[in-house]
């Protein structure tokens, strides 16, 4: 598959802080990378250097295999949405829409076909004649997508675009967004803090920490199979039970989602008792806290039961998982 964006050993410092740390990556045409990390992972720094809106200090950046660490962002061919949306609130959505393509003059005619294409596409025909204030801010979001996606770049880059709207609308947008790149077939990467929102939406996840790529996979690789201590806490609820003896430098982790609560006469590799201290009902899962006898808590989420044995609160249960699903760690600094 052709590599549309390719880092070579960027760095970036501030200072005397360090916000990237030499940095290797390759992103194939068409994909769905999303940046995920905490705060100061140096994640959207790594965004702005390929968006030529930053500087990287060494290293270069290649663009259709065009070395570009110099070139200006106006001729990068990159898309760009931030979170603030930052749509002209005195124009029309379709004049917001039109404004890229009259940068770069096109007909008249064709800037008309074009807006009324891209209307169609992020589903809002009915509104290119009112002003950004009077749309909802999932409506403000679609028209800033279609803003950036009018003139037809093939990498778009998004800097938390869904940081401002409540859940709901969050969850709706993902959906919106995954089905606009699925027809526009750009190559996206997205930076995000949320977790959820990158296992939702993304072909692979760069996991950024402390500067670096902390791993690189796809969203069932990085949660199921995690390669650090802090890919398996960043990402989901990780169990951590005590090393074992002949590696006592690792931690045995395991997903909630593969611990039973075991029936009676009901087998796992690995069986320990422990004292139910809470249960939630999620819907279609319930999620169950227990505490071992040396204190550790370990968290359960198993399909709901309606017709299953009812569970009490500080009764003794037996909790189980397979070898398979056990990942050992290394013990990390300060660990």
């Amino acid at each position: 598959m052709k590599t549309k964006l390719r880092l070579d050993q960027v760095t970036k410092s501030y200072g005397s802080v360090r916000a990237l740390r030499p940095t290797s990556l390759d992103v194939p045409e068409g994909e769905f990378l999303t940046l995920l990390g905490p705060s100061g992972s140096g994640k959207s720094t790594l965004l702005q250097i390929l968006a030529g809106l930053t500087a990287c200090d060494q290293g270069d950046v290649w663009i259709d295999g065009r070395l570009s660490t110099n070139t200006a962002p106006h001729d990068r061919g990159i898309g760009l949405i931030f979170q603030n949306y930052a749509l002209f609130p005195h124009l029309t959505v379709a004049q917001n829409i039109a404004f890229p393509l009259e940068m770069r003059r096109l007909p008249r005619a064709e800037i008309k076909r074009r807006v009324a294409r891209m209307l169609e596409v992020v589903q809002l025909p009915q509104v290119g004649d009112r002003l950004p204030r009077e749309l909802s801010g999932g409506q403000q979001q679609r028209v800033a997508f279609a803003r950036c996606s009018v003139y037809e770049p093939s990498i778009i880059l998004m800097d938390e675009p869904l940081g401002a709207l409540d859940k709901r609308l969050r969850d709706d947008m993902q959906t919106e967004i995954r089905r606009l790149h699925k027809e526009l077939g750009a190559t996206i990467l997205y930076v995000t803090h949320d977790q959820e929102e990158a296992m939702a939406m993304s072909d692979r996840i760069c996991l950024m920490n402390d500067g670096g790529i902390a791993q690189l996979g796809t969203p069932s690789e990085i949660y199921f199979r995690p390669r650090s201590v802090f890919a398996a806490e960043f990402v989901g609820h990780a169990n951590f039970v005590a090393p074992v003896s002949e590696t006592p430098s690792s931690k045995c982790m395991v997903r909630p989602e593969n611990i039973r609560i075991l029936k009676e006469g009901e087998k796992a590799d690995t069986v320990v008792n422990a004292i139910l201290e809470d249960t939630i009902m999620l819907g279609a899962f319930s999620r169950h806290v227990a505490r071992l006898g040396t204190g550790e808590r370990l968290i359960a989420v198993n399909w709901s039961d309606e017709n299953g044995v009812p569970l009490h609160l500080g009764e003794t249960v037996r909790l189980g998982w397979d070898a398979c699903n056990t990942v050992m760690l290394a013990m990390e600094a300060g660990q």
